[in-house]
């Protein structure tokens, strides 16, 4: 000890040499000590994963799996469970029958002969998986035109448990039948079902049921811009298939959305309009019959209108600017008959479905425009009946003219010469005989300019304030008792008419609005028994 002492002490270079060698060499034991790590790491990495490979080659190899035969075959019927995830709902189509939805659809069953033993309790697989395992047959019954989404790839995958559960997730179009009852329309309420089995298996093999009580969901984000949620039923039956000559059973699952179409925008645009044109028809009872262009008016337009609003929703199709055809139908005359027919030809192809019978929206319609209608006879019947008195009271003048030119005639004709009379008065009697022609002229001037005065007053509509009665003479009715009851007949239709069509129209409204919301029903059938088919 004492000589390694010495030695150190005798050699203080040599070994400072070797520890600056030791400390300049550790960064790289420890780069070297790293690379030896990651190295071990990523072949247990490689090991693993060649491990999942023989794993899975082993488990989907010829001798132990065939994807062409079901699970469990032979035995109990093997169950999917079922679930559905709703990501857009709509269109829905009235006039086709048919709604689409945009959603995830899954299924869940058990193949054990697919249990493993590895690190790894979950294995999540591609679409190519699926090439290579069984999976169901299934489809929609009631599906139209439904697609799966292959951008960029497949929307489709797979993930396997270690227990040999199998999970199959695919994002779907669907687009399915939709038998709708529209004899409440727009009022109405609907229920599309969406109809889910196999279509090769019968129920001995395949069960279907729903992943629990609500295996359909909406995403918080679906809105529909016409109707409303109301509920989502669930249900599941059994259907008997014909199948060649025997008949099968077959497991459906039924899924019912139960929608509410919203109100508004009918109110807005069709009701509340419709009822102020009915209203607006209303204004010419109290124009003054005399002033036919202006009633004429009214009832004209509000007919027109009527047709445009009321009837405008059956006919072409929608187009966003104007065709041909709109140019040639705006080429129309003055005719009132001839526009009302042009504006249902030329303008009544836009607006609402097409429905091929009548709904609700159509009977109120029809009663909206059967007031408006009523509202232009009415003026029709008012105006014939003033038409016919004052041809009455014309005629009625002229006879009474003749018959004062006659009586004046014959009172001329038997007035006796005054022969016996002295020659001193004759200059007094041929004044008063002046005198009294002279008045006798005068009050029939008078009562000439009365009657013209009269007649005008009947011919525009004015009250009559100076008519007074007057017996039967020669068993006919003067002038002035004529005049008096036909003025009388003529203003009571409207009296009545202001009256009587806005209470009627109050109470048909009353009636309307309680048997579509109240009383009938919206015929929505959810069915849950046993149906018949035929493959």
């Amino acid at each position: 000890m004492p000589c390694r002492q010495s030695v150190w002490r005798s050699n203080p270079l040599s070994s400072l040499s070797s520890q600056l060698r030791y400390d300049l060499f550790m960064p790289f034991n420890w780069l070297i000590a790293a690379a030896f790590f990651t190295l071990g790491v990523q072949s247990n990495e490689l090991q693993k994963l060649s491990n999942t490979t023989y794993l899975l080659d082993t488990l989907l190899s010829e001798d132990n799996y065939d994807r062409q035969i079901r699970p469990g075959i032979g035995g109990p019927p093997i169950t999917i469970q079922t679930d559905i995830e709703i990501r857009s709902f709509g269109p829905i189509s009235e006039s086709e029958r048919v709604y689409s939805m945009d959603c995830y659809f899954r299924q869940t069953w058990f193949d054990s002969r697919l249990k493993f033993f590895s690190h790894k309790d979950v294995l999540s697989m591609d679409w190519k998986f699926l090439q290579k395992v069984w999976i169901p047959d299934t489809y929609f019954l009631n599906g139209k035109s439904s697609y799966l989404h292959k951008i960029t790839v497949p929307n489709k995958f797979i993930r396997l448990r270690k227990d040999g559960q199998l999970k199959y997730s695919m994002r779907l179009t669907v687009k399915a039948s939709c038998p709708m009852h529209l004899r409440k329309y727009p009022l109405d309420t609907q229920a599309c079902p969406l109809e889910i089995g196999s279509y090769a298996y019968p129920s001995q093999d395949v069960l279907y049921s729903w992943n629990g009580d609500k295996a359909v969901e909406l995403s918080k984000d679906v809105v529909l811009s016409q109707y409303d949620f109301v509920n989502i039923s669930q249900s599941n039956r059994t259907n008997t298939v014909k199948v060649g000559g025997r008949e099968d059973h077959r497991s459906i699952l039924v899924v019912y959305f139960v929608i509410q179409r919203r109100r508004g925008y009918f109110i807005l645009q069709i009701y509340a309009p419709c009822a102020m044109i009915v209203g607006a028809s209303w204004v010419s009872f109290w124009i003054n019959r005399s002033d036919a262009a202006g009633r004429v008016a009214v009832g004209a337009t509000t007919v027109l209108t009527m047709v445009t609003m009321g009837f405008g929703g059956r006919g072409r199709e929608k187009v966003g600017s104007a065709t041909a055809i709109d140019w040639s139908h705006n080429c129309v005359d003055n005719g009132a008959t001839t526009v009302l027919t042009m504006v249902t030809m030329g303008f009544g192809g836009r607006g609402r479905e097409k429905v091929g019978s009548a709904t609700a929206i159509d009977w109120f319609v029809i009663m909206c425009f059967t007031f408006v209608f009523a509202a232009l006879v009415e003026y029709a019947f008012v105006n014939f009946i003033d038409n016919y008195e004052k041809q009455q009271i014309k005629r009625q003048m002229e006879l009474d003219r003749e018959k004062k030119k006659k009586e004046e005639a014959i009172g001329t004709i038997a007035e006796p010469p005054d022969a016996q009379q002295p020659s001193s008065s004759f200059g007094s009697v041929r004044f008063q005989e002046v005198s009294e022609k002279a008045t006798h002229a005068k009050n029939n001037g008078e009562s000439l300019r009365q009657q013209q005065m009269q007649l005008q007053q009947l011919m525009q509509g004015q009250r009559l304030t100076s008519l007074r009665r007057r017996p039967f003479t020669s068993g006919r009715l003067s002038l002035e008792k004529s005049a008096y009851r036909n003025r009388h007949i003529a203003s009571k239709v409207d009296s009545y008419a202001r009256v009587l069509f806005p209470v009627t129209f109050l109470l048909l409204n009353v009636m309307y609005w309680t048997l579509f919301l109240l009383v009938m029903d919206d015929e929505i059938v959810v069915s849950t028994h046993p149906e018949y088919s035929s493959a």
